[in-house]
């Protein structure tokens, strides 16, 4: 019987998987309209019909995309785009009759969805790029089913229940004879910790070698999931992760998911961040060794957005930047050194501004390469390539710095930056010498200009080394630098020009790996002048928890941490697919057992239809099926509600506490305030994250308190209110239940 169950599963996602392998991103005008968007499975003879709103070229908002190749009906995308690119809620139906529903994240299906075919194969459960991966439900025409984990397209681990009711468990099947190899005896059971040994590279090691060694803690039977710990050879935790073992091999490779957290040796955090997909989204945080953040950035699948700040040891602020998809807006950031004095810096993007960077000279030539550097071709006795972008007050102080190699070549010519650039008769020049010479130089209204002549100096490194170049205008003074060493301090001269850059002579081959320029000015100027929205990002909206309609007024139940101390609340949530925003005030708090009730306060709100569950205040039994809707994490995992599962652990939290469960649902950051449902539809508790860190140090214990002291909460209201008490989806599938009720779990976010 194994054997057929194996070639039912691979037919099928043979069958569901191909239309998700990636052939190229393109850019594609649509031949009706003239708006782009971008494919990500683009193929030559490729055409697109757009049927929707085009805002600035650009498909945006809900519409219909059908793809024709070669002339011919390939396949049709109805859904949400954002600026030309898959961003929400779609379904993407081929011409085989394969269709796609769920959540797009940059083009691509990212969360849960389904996918199912003409013949009754059908797929519930959690993609990654189109990919499947995750946990969900594979369903076969004949009746059969698996259930369990999936690994990029392929069943890893779980149950697959035949036709005729047998149960088969598939434990490891892919990639079996991988992990087989490297670890024998490999059986993810609940509870069951393998030990692992690295050297301080993080080489598998034995034991008297090794400098970290590793716990990993296995979720659940049959999951790859689990905690994985690692700690110094001392005892002492350097990290602890959620992770999904992809592969066993020399490099330890796992597929991060959750929260991560690294250690000092004095057991102080030094790192804090969250993956989703394998790469880092939402804050990052690093410390210092005394507790003081050094550095707090935003991601978004691994690249920064959003506020990126670092700060000095002291507590003292040092850098503030603002980036978008992983690009430094204006390419510029404000930088304050210990004293307080502040810069704006303008760090040069030479791929943003690759027209800007040529070389000027007949037979050379210039190229700027993916590690944001520029090449210099030089074949003649003379090139220059210049950055003509910033625009620098000529009586301002600030500094020019740049690394240069002369990478191949011959002879004695000098390079190095050219500043204060009009034209060939207005400009100053700082240059060095493969030799270990430098020179200052330059014209000014037609007349040349030595401020020193060639000079040896140990500062330089010779040959085809990289130095660093500084100059400095301060006040009436100018500062030329070599690898942080001062080389000459003239009285500044006149400045007609503003432009920078670097210039060389001599047949060879260069590299300048950057440009910084640091324009010194006062906290105003900064101000007005640094990049956009730096100051107002910190007040953007932050997504904080989940919550529960209780009547069909707007009154909102969640957990008192998600709104202590905010300075105004906004509520979020969809009712037949419509995304409805608005603002909420606080009605009463109970901050002991950790509840509030909330209010939109919105005249633009309408009342509710009926809310489709009731509040039971039955104490449930140790076994009984319970499960958790909500939006953890959701500046990391996107705003799309999350389903999660489990049982009633205990009656009681620690110690006996009465007004808890103790629950097997996992419960992460974001779920704070969201319900707690029995198998029918009751809502039976609110959980809540900040009572499982208060509680118990462990990942795998989570909390939900009981709907009796919410219900006393309510009974203090200063308006008396009725509560839901709809049963229609007692008798109805746990599919159709959960759409029912996400209608009425709004994301709250907080100022």
């Amino acid at each position: 019987m194994k054997k057929n169950i194996f070639t039912f599963l691979l037919l099928f996602f043979l069958t569901l998987t191909t239309h998700g392998q990636t052939l190229k991103d393109e850019w594609v005008v649509c031949n009706n309209q003239g708006c782009k968007l971008l494919d990500p499975y683009y193929s030559d003879g490729v055409t697109m019909k757009w049927e929707g709103a085009c805002v600035n070229g650009k498909a945006n908002g809900y519409g219909k995309l059908t793809k024709y190749k070669d002339g011919e009906y390939e396949s049709t995308y109805e859904g949400e785009f954002k600026n030309g690119i898959r961003e929400g809620i779609g379904k993407f139906s081929h011409k085989d009759g394969t269709v796609r529903e769920g959540v797009f994240i940059n083009g691509q299906m990212t969360g849960r969805g389904t996918m199912h075919s003409e013949d009754g194969q059908r797929y519930e459960g959690e993609f990654i790029n189109y990919r499947i991966h995750g946990n969900g439900i594979a369903y076969f025409p004949n009746g059969s089913k698996f259930e369990g984990f999936f690994v990029s397209d392929n069943y890893y681990t779980g149950k697959f229940t035949n036709y005729d009711g047998k149960l088969t468990y598939i434990q490891e099947y892919y990639p079996v004879d991988k992990i087989k190899e490297i670890k024998t005896g490999y059986k993810p059971e609940i509870g069951v910790r393998v030990t692992e040994y690295f050297d301080e590279n993080w080489k598998r090691c034995n034991q008297k070698e090794a400098s970290y060694y590793r716990l990993v803690t296995y979720e659940a039977p049959n999951k790859p999931k689990g905690i994985i710990k690692d700690y110094y050879i001392t005892g002492q935790i350097q990290s602890e992760f959620t992770a999904v073992y992809l592969d066993y091999d020399d490099e330890g490779k796992n597929f991060h998911e959750g929260e991560a957290t690294w250690y000092f040796k004095n057991g102080k955090i030094e790192q804090k961040r969250y993956y989703y997909n394998n790469k880092i989204n939402g804050k990052n945080t690093f410390y210092y060794d005394n507790g003081q953040i050094a550095q707090e950035a935003n991601y978004d699948h691994g690249a920064y957005n959003g506020l990126y700040q670092q700060w000095y040891k002291t507590g003292k602020l040092k850098i503030t930047a603002l980036y978008e998809h992983g690009s430094l807006v204006d390419n510029k950031y404000i930088e304050y050194d210990e004293n307080g004095l502040g810069a704006l810096v303008y760090n040069e993007n030479f791929r943003a501004n690759k027209e800007q960077w040529e070389a000027k000279v007949e037979g050379s030539s210039s190229q700027v390469t993916n590690d944001n550097q520029v090449l210099l071709y030089l074949n003649n006795d003379n090139i220059t390539s210049r950055y003509n972008y910033i625009t620098l007050d000529q009586n301002s102080s600030y500094s020019i710095e740049s690394i240069i190699q002369k990478k191949s070549g011959k002879g004695n010519e000098g390079y190095g930056i050219i500043f204060g650039f009009k034209d060939w008769n207005n400009y100053y020049q700082f240059l060095i010498s493969e030799l270990g010479y430098y020179i200052i130089l330059g014209k000014f209204e037609g007349v040349n200009i030595k401020i020193c002549e060639w000079t040896k100096s140990n500062a330089i490194n010779t040959g085809n080394k990289r130095n660093l170049l500084k100059v400095m205008k301060f006040e009436d003074e100018f500062i030329f630098s070599i690898n942080g060493e001062v080389v000459e301090r003239p009285k500044s001269k006149d400045l007609r020009g503003n432009n920078i850059g670097i210039i060389a002579g001599g047949r060879g081959e260069y590299v300048l790996e950057n440009i910084i320029v640091k324009e010194f000015m006062t906290a105003e100027e900064l101000e007005k002048k640094g990049p956009k929205n730096i100051s107002s990002s910190a007040n953007e909206w932050k997504g904080n928890g989940s919550g529960f309609f209780i009547n069909e007024k707007g009154y909102i139940a969640t957990n008192y941490h998600v709104i202590k101390e905010a300075s105004a609340i906004q509520v979020e949530y969809f009712q037949k697919g419509i995304k409805n925003t608005f603002s909420a005030k606080v009605i009463v708090t109970d901050k002991q057992n950790d509840l509030a009730i909330i209010q939109i306060n919105d005249p633009k709100f309408k009342t509710l239809p009926s809310i489709p569950y009731v509040f039971s205040s039955t104490i449930k039994d140790v076994g009984s099926e319970v499960f958790a809707l909500g939006y953890p994490m959701a500046n990391v995992m996107g705003e799309e509600i999350k389903f999660t599962d489990g049982k009633i652990s205990s009656k009681t939290g620690i110690e006996g506490d009465i007004t808890v469960y103790q629950i097997s649902v996992p419960i992460q950051p974001g779920n704070s305030g969201g319900p707690l449902f029995d198998s029918k539809g009751n809502l039976v508790g609110i959980t809540s994250s900040a009572l499982n860190k208060e509680y118990f140090n462990s990942e795998n214990v989570n909390y939900a308190i009981k709907t009796t002291y919410l219900r006393n909460l309510i009974d203090v209201m200063p308006e008396s209110i009725t509560l839901p008490n709809n049963i229609e989806i007692y008798n109805k599938p746990l599919t159709e239940k959960i759409k029912l009720l996400s209608d009425f779990i709004p994301i709250i976010r907080v100022k």
